[in-house]
């Protein structure tokens, strides 16, 4: 898949078939992290790969789901990850300006790489972080930042443009239709890309 068919191919998953994963792809998806940029190359991102299936649902019991879909969005048993990468932040290596942008490359990395590799994901922040950090024998200088979950993909969530709503509101809440299908509306690229200057068409 070429890089402009996995960014726009890439949606985020919620519903896994239960094939398992290969670890040498969750290994080939950190190492595409640990080469993302990294603020004054300190590079404080640690990652924990789970797999096995006891200590998977301890993981599963640890996250919150698509709030705006509850409990329709919560994958039941026979659709739940087959895999999780848990991205943690060393503090000590902590640049001035913080860890959210090394974040967000690094996840954002090994999100293409899956989908490049037909391998659907979740980028989860609710999280019971303390009880995460226990179950995974983290140390007090690990925080536990967010979890990805990972299998291959059961559904295919589509993406739409946003809409408006009440009062001109758009309406920002992703959907599922009476057959289950997901949507996720995005504004359109009219409505936030400027030429030249603001409002520049």
């Amino acid at each position: 898949m070429e890089t402009r068919q996995a960014i726009l191919a890439r949606r985020t998953v919620r519903s896994f078939a239960q094939d398992p994963m290969d670890p040498a792809l969750l290994r080939e998806l950190v190492a595409a992290a640990r080469l993302s940029p990294a603020a004054a190359n300190l590079q404080p991102l640690e990652y924990v790969v789970v797999t096995e299936p006891g200590v998977r649902e301890d993981i599963f019991d640890c996250l919150k789901w698509a709030a705006y879909t509850a409990p329709v969005g919560t994958p039941d048993p026979q659709h739940r990850p087959t895999a999780y990468i848990v991205v943690c932040v060393r503090q000590e290596y902590l640049p001035p300006i913080g860890s959210d942008f090394d974040l967000g490359a690094a996840v954002m990395a090994m999100l293409l790489l899956a989908v490049d590799q037909g391998v659907g994901s979740c980028w989860i922040r609710s999280v019971n972080a303390p009880r995460a950090a226990k179950l995974l024998g983290l140390p007090p200088e690990l925080k536990l930042d967010s979890v990805i979950a990972l299998g291959r993909p059961a559904e295919e969530p589509v993406a739409v443009d946003l809409e408006p709503g009440d009062q001109g509101k758009e309406v920002i809440r992703y959907w599922r239709d009476e057959s289950g299908k997901h949507f996720v509306p995005k504004r359109a690229l009219d409505n936030l890309l400027h030429w030249e200057r603001y409002g520049g068409k």
